[in-house]
């Protein structure tokens, strides 16, 4: 498994100047390539790969000094994302989807590099958190060594530029001994995402929407209007958009600290958490609706919910959404209701409990029967024990 880390760098002057003329010939061969590509394709109907593409630079670096000043790797990365928007694109017409033609990138919208031949030591001088990178052909970076490295094989370095500063991300090939066996399910519980709760469990409990775009989209947009009032190209304007930058990535940074931190509270409490398996690319087509969902996160936060359990040792197991919120977890009587309608009460067995409630339980009880063949999950208000599951004689199987 490969895992990256991901650290912040202090470049001193000169090296930001460097790093940042990288990004700038990086923008520049990504463009050239691209326009390649597209006129043999227009002309020829031809597709040049990614090895024809490799021979004309080795070309360019042989006709150029400037080119040859840059590393290798880094130039070799740049066309291999060429030929992966291409496949991509090509993918996404094949099954229908929305094409989304590989684009060409303008001054500022290349922000990251990779190496692959890096130093055997590549972190040096470490003192507490504070330590130094080796950087092929720029030197010896800053960064704050906030955490060790696993034992294992550095795959390839990426330097990446943000609107808080430089970054460097580190991926690792972690050895099979040290990662966490997939443990026993024994307790799982059931979540249902929403919009004015971020989730509520089949125990009832709920976490509350925090709103981070929301709460900030005041201070943001008085931004946004600065900058739209500012003269392009100029220096006032670039100082503006850094600052509208930095907004965005504050929300993003809250957004993803609060996912990673409910998502630690609810593997803390069970060893598998079943989730819906929600299509959100069509559910943001909901213009009423697409912003609060995109506020909310809820893809980012399942892919955190899965990123954790694979460190965790934990499970994730996702469900058919369909019908979770107008079925009784009760009796399985299919009970209709609007979106406005926050209240479930079954007129068949007299059950009335929260709706996320009621669709949390019975993501749970789908869950349990896919595991257990049939067998499903209780957590009724009589019981309330959490995340508990009915054994194939009909008793409790209680949490270890």
């Amino acid at each position: 498994m490969i895992k990256t880390y991901q650290y912040r760098i202090y470049p001193t002057t000169n090296q930001r100047l460097m790093l940042e003329s990288w990004l700038e010939a990086c923008q520049t061969l990504y463009n050239q390539a691209l326009d390649m590509k597209k006129q043999a394709y227009q002309k020829n109907k031809a597709n040049i790969t990614y090895k024809v593409l490799a021979v004309h630079l080795t070309m360019l670096r042989r006709a150029s000094e400037f080119w040859k000043s840059k590393h290798i790797d880094v130039l070799q990365d740049v066309l291999r994302r060429l030929d992966k928007a291409y496949q991509a694109f090509f993918g996404r017409v094949e099954r229908g989807e929305a094409p989304g033609f590989p684009r060409f990138k303008s001054k500022g919208r290349y922000r990251s590099m990779t190496f692959s031949h890096l130093s055997k030591q590549l972190i040096r001088d470490i003192r507490k958190r504070r330590a130094r990178i080796v950087v092929p052909k720029i030197g010896h970076v800053a960064i704050r060594y906030h955490r060790l490295l696993p034992d294992g094989e550095i795959k390839n370095l990426t330097i990446q530029r943000k609107a808080s500063g430089w970054y460097a991300n580190i991926a690792v090939q972690v050895p099979n001994a040290l990662q966490i066996p997939k443990a026993q399910i024994e307790t799982i519980t059931g979540i249902d995402v929403g919009l004015e709760s971020f989730l509520t469990t089949s125990d009832g409990d709920k976490v509350e929407n925090p709103h981070h775009f929301r709460e900030s989209e005041k201070k943001l947009g008085k931004a946004q209007r600065v900058l739209s009032r500012r003269q392009k190209v100029s220096t006032r304007y670039t100082r503006q958009r850094e600052r509208v930058a930095k907004i965005h990535e504050h929300i993003a940074n809250q957004r993803r600290d609060f996912h990673y931190k409910t998502a630690h509270h609810l593997f803390a409490q069970c060893n598998a958490v079943a989730i819906e398996d929600l299509k959100i690319s069509s559910m943001i087509q909901n213009h009423y609706l697409a912003k609060s969902i995109s506020d909310a996160g809820w893809g980012n936060f399942r892919s955190t919910l899965e990123s954790k359990a694979e460190n965790a040792g934990k499970h994730v197991l996702k469900v058919d959404p369909k019908g979770t919120s107008q079925i009784c977890s009760g009796c399985d009587s299919v009970v209709r209701k609007l979106l406005s309608v926050r209240v479930h009460h079954c007129p068949t067995c007299g059950l009335t409990i929260d709706r996320d409630h009621n669709a949390a339980r019975n993501i749970l009880k789908r869950a349990a029967a896919a595991l257990r063949g049939g067998a499903l999950v209780t957590n009724s208000p009589e019981t309330q024990i959490p995340g508990t599951l009915l054994n194939s004689d009909g008793s409790i199987h209680q949490k270890r």
